[in-house]
């Protein structure tokens, strides 16, 4: 039997969309750098693995990715006209894009994976871009192998590329997305398991979501 959480990550009404915190009704909001310069640095790291560890003490199960497709085909004004250095802008594209293709096509090597192709962006359809964009969500199943998870959330830390990573397990029905050094989300599957983590992450709470984290705990608990 699969997990609830399982189930949705391949699912492909299952949006999940920044910012996840604002669109799961379970999920929760948390805060990971703090201070200024290398401290923030510093406890925005010890942080992520903290909560890490909280949620995966056997590490993550299946590792999603959502990949995002350009096409760069448009029929606007030359790239020329809008930079002051197009040479600069088209190597910086070019890295970046080869840098996430690579490491996705690596982690599919690696693991067995499914794809969920087509989905929902931030654009909608009547919109200029709407056809030059499309998302795809890669699902890496651990099957007892497991990941580097803390490697693979240090490349979010540092905001590698754009793949969007996020680590899932199936024993605690959640998704951990850190979306860059500042905080992270943690999407649970329902009720039961945001009310099981609640208290063990509130010392991490983003203080400024506390109101609405309080009335989902409240709602978890019958209140």
């Amino acid at each position: 039997m699969k997990s609830i959480i399982e189930r949705r990550i391949l699912d492909p009404a299952f949006d999940y969309l920044q910012p996840y915190f604002y669109g799961n009704p379970y999920a929760l909001r948390c805060e990971l750098g703090q201070g200024e310069g290398e401290a923030f640095a510093s406890s925005a790291r010890r942080r992520a693995e903290e909560i890490w560890r909280i949620l995966f003490p056997r590490g993550a199960d299946a590792v999603i990715f959502s990949q995002w497709i350009t096409d760069w085909a448009d029929t606007g004004a030359p790239e020329a006209e809008q930079w002051d250095d197009p040479e600069e802008v088209l190597g910086a594209r070019l890295l970046h894009e080869t840098e996430a293709l690579r490491f996705l096509l690596e982690m599919q090597m690696r693991y067995r994976h499914a794809a969920v192709k087509h989905l929902k962006t931030y654009m909608e359809p009547d919109e200029t871009d709407y056809e030059n964009v499309r998302r795809n969500r890669v699902v890496c199943f651990s099957d007892g192998r497991g990941f580097d998870d803390l490697a693979l959330i240090g490349r979010q830390l540092a905001d590698r590329e754009n793949l969007e990573i996020s680590l899932v397990s199936f024993e605690n029905e959640c998704i951990l997305s850190v979306y860059d050094d500042r905080g992270c989300d943690v999407v649970f599957a329902d009720a039961a398991h945001l009310r099981a983590f609640y208290d063990r992450l509130r010392p991490y709470f983003l203080e400024y979501d506390l109101a609405e984290m309080e009335k989902r705990r409240d709602a978890a608990d019958g209140i």
